[in-house]
């Protein structure tokens, strides 16, 4: 029967040495990889930023365009609806006077049933 010999106290001092020092290497290996995936993480946040405000920039000066196209149109269109109004009452007064009579009578009528 062959027997085993047990490890001296040196040996398995010698084996914890090592064990601590490659716990450390470990320690500090980890250390180093948390730090580059913090700086990795952190620049990867910094250009998503960057990526979003100037997407917002561009969708806000788009829609500034937008509104001022439109509302040049609205004006334009209100000119011309003013002007086809003013023409109409010129080519037939009887009948704006008539019509805002109207109005006045159903204005009145309303404004007496309350």
């Amino acid at each position: 029967m062959a027997r085993t010999t047990q490890p001296s106290t040196a040996d398995l001092k010698k084996e914890f040495d090592t064990l601590k020092a490659d716990l450390g290497a470990l320690t500090s290996e980890l250390r180093a990889f948390a730090s580059a995936q913090e700086r990795s993480m952190s620049q990867r946040a910094a250009d998503t930023a960057a990526s979003v405000r100037d997407t917002a920039g561009s969708v806000t000066a788009s829609v500034r365009e937008t509104g001022e196209k439109q509302l040049q149109n609205l004006r334009s269109t209100a000119e011309t609806v003013a002007g086809n109004a003013e023409d109409l009452l010129k080519e037939h007064p009887a009948g704006a006077v008539a019509g805002a009579a109207a109005v006045g009578f159903l204005v009145g009528a309303l404004a007496t049933r309350r």
